[in-house]
């Protein structure tokens, strides 16, 4: 919805022209409006891409007491209204102001009240104090920097840089991990040296003492009771979906033809405008080469559009830009794009913004129903370093994997998993993929589509809906050997048969991308600079020999390195 930032700082100091270059760097978020707002010891910054009451739901939004920058949608937004309206005098018609009311009448328990997407900040300007929360999640991003009593925060990494003085540095372990298991990469930390993100489902405190930081939620995989009737799961998708699609602004949906973007198209039960993404020969690639896409969704999204009755786009992508797709992806994922499909989540959401403000998306589906096949592959989930095996080459980095295998299952243990059983190993292994690849993924889902001025709305992380996910175990979920199949089982009659038994497959790339890669991975290595982080000799190696799909991603990421640390003038 918006971009936010500010900084507190309880020494005197003028940070007007620090926030109007924080405020610079979100204008993609915000190209409706923006607008400053200062005090003794706070300032905070917002950019509007305006979705509700445009010409009522101005920021940063004050009261007597509170002032807030507010990212996100807040689904029970009329419900919570009507709670709060006796004792606040509503002025606008906008979410962002039952999140200021809730504020004020629960304090630090609002959070648990909001269901949507979400990161905002309040200040107090009694207690001199300010507030942070970030959504169950983590759909909607808050990233900070904290040095003595001085807190920087923005929605965006790039924006918390152009407040800092001096290059960035790379955090050396950050962009490691990015190259050995990019998928669960920069959610934990930044990949630069002082930012930190506010972990999913936290709140974060600053007062003269200093800053605190609590869990307030928590997606607990170990409550599943296996009792939920298919026609609850389905009633929760379609009320979740009805409920994201509230907005005064066009809103659309990204189609790839999977079970996932084709329920929610049909839960809507009105023609969205629908957008698939078409690669160069996506239609005669041998598949059965690809661990990861799996098959080619034109026909399958061709017929959810005929089926549905929707206004279908599809977005092609022709090879000739590619080489400056990667630059523009290094540019706007201040993480560094860890998956190929971002291209295709660049152009989707470029084509989509012409036309609307919002689209609706797959994205949580898989990682809270069980919806990838690897879970049935009882080699990828005998632990962490199985699932790093399957996914990433690491000969590159051979002495890496050990220690992050180590660190993964070190933290899955810690939040009460263990990997000695089946059933335990496919708990564990799911908290792995809800707490480190979901993140990621949504990252790049909102970083990419926020470039554009697009808000990508996620039905399926939809409070009501992910309590009845958690009730669902392994057992059911992944009954007769089939991913998802309790959602598969609910969505019966809702999607064509075609597509509801359809194997998941992610989102395509370009499959013929071989010697580019090779060309433009040469040129990022061949003047040292990436000496720090990279074998070079090996890189250019995997240029002159024929490549599988995990070399070519290998590549991907290594080009992108490249861009990215010439973009933010990275030292590493």
């Amino acid at each position: 919805m918006c971009g936010i930032g500010g900084i507190v700082r309880y020494e005197p100091g003028d940070n007007l022209a620090r926030l109007r270059r924080m405020q610079w760097s979100l204008r993609h978020r915000g190209p409706d409006d923006q607008d400053t707002w200062t005090s003794p010891h706070a300032g905070l910054v917002h950019t509007r891409l305006a979705l509700l009451d445009p010409a009522g739901g101005a920021q940063p939004l004050r009261s007597d007491r509170y002032v807030l920058v507010y990212n996100g949608e807040i689904y029970n937004a009329a419900e919570l209204r009507h709670e709060l309206a006796p004792s606040w005098d509503f002025r606008t018609c906008c979410d962002a102001e039952v999140v200021l009311a809730a504020h004020a009448r629960w304090g630090a328990a609002c959070p648990a009240r909001l269901n949507g997407m979400f990161a905002y900040f309040v200040w107090d300007t009694i207690e001199e104090a300010g507030f942070a929360a970030r959504d169950l999640l983590g759909v909607k991003p808050f990233v900070y920097a904290q040095a003595g009593d001085e807190l920087v925060f923005a929605s965006e990494a790039k924006a918390v840089l152009a407040a800092l003085p001096g290059r960035p540095r790379a955090r050396r372990d950050a962009v490691l991990e990015y190259l050995v298991v990019p998928c669960f990469s920069g959610v934990e930390t930044p990949m630069f040296e002082g930012l930190h993100y506010l972990p999913p489902g936290h709140a974060l405190r600053i007062d003269r003492s200093g800053v605190s930081i609590w869990r307030w939620g928590e997606h607990d995989l170990q409550a599943a009771t296996d009792d939920v009737p298919p026609e609850e799961l389905r009633t929760a998708v379609e009320r979740a979906v009805q409920r994201t699609l509230i907005a005064d602004a066009p809103v659309g949906v990204l189609l790839s033809g999977g079970l996932d973007s084709t329920a929610i198209a049909a839960a809507a039960r009105r023609p969205l405008p629908a957008w698939t993404i078409q690669f160069t020969d996506q239609d005669s690639y041998d598949y059965g080469r690809s661990r990861i896409v799996i098959s080619d969704d034109t026909p399958f999204a061709a017929l959810a559009a005929r089926e549905l009755g929707l206004a279908q786009h599809v977005v092609h992508v022709d090879r000739g830009g590619l080489a400056a797709d990667l630059q523009r992806l290094a540019i706007q994922n201040d993480a560094l794009p860890a998956w190929e499909q971002e291209i295709a989540q660049h152009h989707l959401a470029h084509a989509a913004a012409l036309h609307c403000k919002a689209v609706l998306v797959g994205d949580a589906a898989d990682e809270t129903h069980y919806g990838y096949h690897f879970l049935l592959d009882p080699e990828a989930t005998r632990g962490p370093r199985g699932l790093i095996e399957r996914f990433f080459p690491g000969d590159l980095w051979p002495g890496a994997i050990e220690p992050l295998a180590a660190k993964y299952q070190a933290l899955s243990e810690e939040a009460g998993h263990d990997w000695r059983t089946p059933q335990g190993r496919l708990l564990a292994t799911t908290w792995l993929i809800v707490h480190r690849w979901l993140p990621r993924l949504l990252h790049n889902g909102d970083i990419h589509a926020m470039a554009h001025g697009l808000e990508a709305r996620v039905p399926f992380a939809d409070l009501d809906l992910l309590a009845l996910a958690r009730r669902i175990g392994p057992t059911r979920a992944l009954a007769d050997g089939v991913e998802k199949a309790a959602l598969r089982q609910a969505l019966r009659g809702v999607v064509p048969e075609a597509i509801r038994v359809r194997k998941k497959s992610a989102l395509p790339k370009d499959q013929g991308v071989e010697a580019l890669y090779q060309r433009e991975a040469a040129r990022a290595v061949a003047d040292g600079r990436l000496d720090a982080v990279i074998d070079r000799g090996r890189v250019l190696g995997l240029c002159e020999r024929p490549l599988d799909e995990r070399e070519r991603a290998l590549l991907f990421r290594v080009i992108c390195l490249g861009h990215w640390t010439n973009a933010y003038g990275v030292v590493l």
